[in-house]
């Protein structure tokens, strides 16, 4: 299941007693203290003046704010903090491109005067009824990318952009509050694109420490701090609102992500076979026949218990393909995400599997 919004607590109104933000942004720790400051901070998206709200999400997270308003929130169901989806947790252009292969997408206006006109009215408007427009869509792809967890990186604490400089004097005195110096060794910004990198990082900050890798001048650290240094450059501000109208980068990766999500079926039409993997001990042949027969019949269910995973044969090779486009991605037992595949053809005599 999507990760849920944040529950308003009793007696506040929304947006205007307390932020609309997602679960992710509000951290895992449900006692936290906010500053509501009154008509304090400027929409990055609109330029309405509105009510600002800041907190720590956690002991090892930076302090959050508000960055949009409460209308310009709501009018696409985003999160005032990080611009996510509300329902899905996902980049709002990447649910927009998926919801019915687009068709929901609405444009919103760019003008000053009609921008001013459109939010007053989302303003007037209750939460439901703003809401109604997006909150009971769905669509497959979506199910597959939303995030069945919260991903509190994040929440992070910011780079240091002196130490990647060499020339923090703060964590020297071990009083930076930024990453590395503070001792949070996560870098979210080479993990995606460049494991190498940070699978090294990782390594000499924890056998040398932040000190020592600051005052390297290798060619690989200098590389690595180069690449770090390609994250944080731009406007925030452009940022924002290219993560708002979805023409951010994080939107195109998510993008060309789901559409690699489509499983084509292997030309070989003998094939009836699912592979499916990463499986825990607790999952059952009656587990996997549950998920798997409302999609026709199943002749076999084979278990390789050294893999870690089964073998399901459908009867019809239109089953076994109705069920991967349903299950793939998508496929949970026992709280488990199970991964589904096209099973391989199997080796004639004389042969090797291919």
């Amino acid at each position: 299941m999507p990760v849920a919004p944040a529950q308003t607590p009793d007696g506040l109104e929304s947006g205007v007693d307390f932020p609309i933000v997602c679960e992710v942004c509000l951290g895992p720790n449900p006692y936290i203290r906010m500053i509501k400051q009154v008509n304090h901070k400027e929409c990055k998206v609109s330029g309405r003046v509105f009510n600002s709200f800041r907190w720590r999400p956690g002991a090892e997270a930076r302090y959050k704010e508000t960055v949009i308003s409460p209308e310009v929130a709501r009018a696409k169901g985003v999160c005032q903090c990080c611009l996510m989806d509300m329902e899905y947790n996902l980049p709002v252009g990447v649910r927009d491109a998926l919801l019915r292969d687009g068709a929901n997408k609405e444009e919103l206006p760019q003008s000053g005067v009609n921008q001013s006109y459109y939010y007053d009215q989302v303003a007037k408007q209750s939460r439901e009824d703003v809401e109604a427009g997006y909150g009971k869509m769905s669509s497959d792809k979506l199910m597959k990318m939303a995030r069945s967890s919260p991903y509190y990186d994040r929440n992070l604490p910011k780079l240091c952009s002196f130490w990647l400089k060499g020339a923090c004097s703060r964590v020297v005195e071990g009083s930076c509050p930024f990453r590395p110096c503070c001792g949070t060794f996560r870098f979210p910004e080479l993990a995606s694109q460049y494991q190498e990198l940070h699978k090294k990082l990782k390594e000499m900050l924890d056998k040398d420490g932040a000190i020592k890798v600051m005052r390297d001048k290798s060619a690989e650290v200098e590389e690595i701090k180069e690449r770090l240094k390609e994250s944080q450059r731009g406007s925030r501000d452009q940022n924002i609102r290219d993560r708002y109208h979805g023409t951010d980068q994080l939107t195109s990766k998510y993008i060309d992500k789901a559409e690699k999500l489509d499983i084509q079926p292997p030309a070989d039409k003998d094939i009836k076979t699912l592979y499916v993997g990463t499986m825990g001990a607790q999952v059952t042949d009656k587990d996997l026949r549950d998920k798997f027969y409302a999609y026709g019949e199943v002749a076999t269910i084979n278990f390789a218990p050294n893999s870690n995973a089964a073998f399901v044969t459908y009867t019809e090779r239109s089953a076994a393909e109705e069920a991967i486009a349903k299950l793939h991605g998508n496929l949970v037992v026992n709280g488990a995400k199970l991964r589904v595949m096209w099973g391989k053809s199997a080796p004639k005599y004389g042969q090797q599997a291919e």
